[in-house]
This record gives C-alpha cells, sequence and structure tokens, in this order.
C-alpha cells in the first residue's frame, strides 16, 4: 500500500510542478508583452511629438516663402490629408493589413527562436 501512497505523492507532485511552471510561463509571457508594450507606447509618444514639431516648422518655412500668415499651415495640413487617402486606399485594398500580418508573423517567429 505504500507504494501506491508514494506513486500517488509522486504524481500529486508532478502535476503542482507542472502548474507552478504554468503560471510561471504565463507570468513571463505576460511580462513580456507588457514591457513590448511600454516601449512601443513610449516611442510612438516620442515620434508624435517629433511628427508636431516638425510639421510646426514645416508650416513656418512655407509661411515664410509664401509671405503668408496661414498657407504653410494649410500646405502641411493637405500633406496629411492626402497621406491619410493614401492610407485609407491601402487599407481598403489589403495591402497594409497583409504587410503588417507578415511583419507581426516574423517578429513572432523570431521570439520563438530565441526561446
Amino acid at each position: 500500500m505504500s507504494i501506491v501512497n508514494n506513486l500517488i505523492d509522486k504524481i500529486s507532485e508532478f502535476i503542482r510542478l507542472k502548474g507552478e511552471s504554468l503560471k510561471l510561463d504565463i507570468i513571463t509571457q505576460a511580462s513580456k508583452l507588457l514591457a513590448q508594450f511600454i516601449v512601443i507606447s513610449l516611442v510612438s509618444i516620442i515620434f508624435l511629438f517629433l511628427l508636431v514639431f516638425l510639421s510646426l516648422a514645416l508650416s513656418a518655412y512655407f509661411n515664410m516663402l509664401l509671405e503668408s500668415v496661414y498657407l504653410g499651415y494649410l500646405i502641411v495640413a493637405g500633406i496629411y490629408v492626402l497621406l491619410l487617402f493614401g492610407v485609407i486606399i491601402l487599407l481598403r485594398s489589403n495591402v497594409l493589413q497583409t504587410w503588417l500580418e507578415q511583419m507581426f508573423m516574423a517578429i513572432t517567429e523570431k521570439e520563438q527562436e530565441d526561446e
């Protein structure tokens, strides 16, 4: 009977250790995901500030060239509208979505190879 009890103890210990291992794996994956999200958020915020200030500088430059108070701002706004239409066209043709999916798959495969 002690062999059966010993076997039951070992199986329950194995299951407990597997459960803890699974929890640690989940925590590790969540930590990596959170860290990536924070880095991407910070880079995005810095890029947004850079874009705003470069847009203001370009608008001021156009204002100086055209000797106008507002035409530079309208030109830069027009550039952004054209970019928006370009992105909308790419989204509708699924080119951008396909490219993003391929990029995501490549990043995922790289992370799995690193592990």
